[in-house]
């Protein structure tokens, strides 16, 4: 299975607490918001920390996505 492939198959991720999904979501939130700050006042030559920053930034944005997901999941379950 190519990586691509495993980035697109449905994350088995074991359950967490809802107060501890909250936490980490709002921590994500900020650590997002931070890096698109720094983003933004980096001078446009400067490739490598800018470079460094987005990755950060798209590895935090998944890592929300995916507790945002399992939040639903487990509202979704809650609810029947």
């Amino acid at each position: 299975m190519s990586l691509t492939e495993k980035r697109k198959r449905a994350p088995s991720l074991p359950q967490v607490e809802p107060d501890l999904l909250d936490q980490g979501i709002t921590q994500l939130s900020l650590e997002i918001k931070t890096l698109q700050d720094w983003i933004a006042d980096i001078d446009s030559d400067d490739a490598e920390p800018r470079r460094s920053y987005e990755d950060m930034l798209r590895s935090r944005r998944e890592m929300l996505a995916a507790l945002q997901q399992q939040k639903a999941n487990l509202s979704n379950t809650a609810n029947h």
